[in-house]
């Protein structure tokens, strides 16, 4: 077999990634004219430029662009091949940043609780929580992010997942709702204006699908991207909410909402971590993942009994 040099390998990400030879330069370790040198190299082994002059700055050819997420990736999987399999994980002087793209619901929920942890066990560690805008899992494969949260919504075959816990849907209203004197039957539940939360402006979801079943229709008269801003409104009309049971147990206890069982069955809530499985084996993230399932179990627990 002929040798192969994984330091081009490294060269041809932080190329890719700077598109700059001096910066890529700086990224790695290397004078200018070594990672120059390297360019060549990488150029004659690929039988391409990869990246060219265009005016003050470099811009990467078609096969390049074409090359770069699977660089990356295995850039960052060979390097973790190589390192020894038993690191000692010394969390209390380790600094490193994680990306974590979760719901404002997850946030609010779980936040101190993890600051908390990250305290006494990792201080020099750093979430940072980005906003759910999509489910898309480019972000996961780019190392955009480093983690997610939420339900799967994507069909994407390599990610990993992990249940944190299942949850359901219940309705929400205000105290002394003129809904709950009579009992709360599909029909009266729909006779009532409804708020929907969605980032999207998707009106429809699982109770409405259960309600059509019945030959009945709910009236949606808004559409709020939060659960702060549906509370709000909740709590000062007689509109009827719809959120996860752990959002309205782990809100104020004394809130002047009450929450319901919803009169028509809908698909409990599988809320994952899910990650790319690159970095399945780094121990720093695995501990990270364990962190995050053990905080989310106790806090569902403490609500709702152990899961099956």
């Amino acid at each position: 077999m002929p040798d192969i040099d994984l330091n081009l390998l490294t060269a041809l990400n932080a190329l890719l990634t700077e598109c700059s030879v001096t910066r890529a330069a700086k990224r790695v370790g290397l004078s200018t004219s070594a990672m120059s040198r390297t360019l060549t190299r990488l150029r004659q082994a690929t039988g391409d430029l990869l990246l060219v002059q265009a005016g003050r700055h470099m811009v990467p050819t078609p096969y390049a662009i074409a090359l770069a997420e699977r660089v990356h990736e295995t850039t960052i999987n060979a390097h973790a091949l190589l390192q020894p399999a038993n690191q000692h994980l010394d969390l209390a002087n380790l600094e490193r940043n994680f990306v974590i793209r979760a719901s404002e619901g997850f946030i609010d929920l779980t936040a101190a609780a993890l600051l908390k942890e990250m305290q006494q066990t990792a201080p020099k560690i750093r979430l940072l929580f980005v906003n759910k805008a999509d489910k898309d899992a480019q972000a996961l494969r780019a190392g955009d992010i480093d983690l997610e949260i939420g339900v799967l919504g994507t069909d994407a075959p390599e990610l990993k997942t992990r249940l944190l816990f299942s949850d359901r849907f219940v309705g929400v209203c205000r105290r002394g709702h003129p809904l709950l004197n009579a009992g709360v039957t599909p029909e009266r539940y729909a006779s009532f204006p409804h708020i929907v939360i969605s980032r999207k402006n998707q009106l429809h979801g699982p109770v409405d699908a259960a309600l059509g079943r019945l030959g009945i229709k709910r009236q949606i008269s808004m559409c709020v991207p939060s659960y702060h801003s549906a509370i709000k409104v909740v709590a000062a009309s007689d509109a009827i909410g719809l959120m996860p049971f752990t959002v309205m147990c782990w809100s104020d206890p004394a809130s002047e909402l009450v929450h319901f069982e919803l009169p028509v069955n809908t698909p409990p809530i599988k809320v994952s971590a899910i990650w790319h499985p690159r970095l399945q084996a780094d121990p720093v993230h695995r501990w990270l993942r364990e962190t995050i399932l053990a905080i989310c179990r106790s806090e569902h627990e403490r609500y709702t009994g152990p899961q099956a």
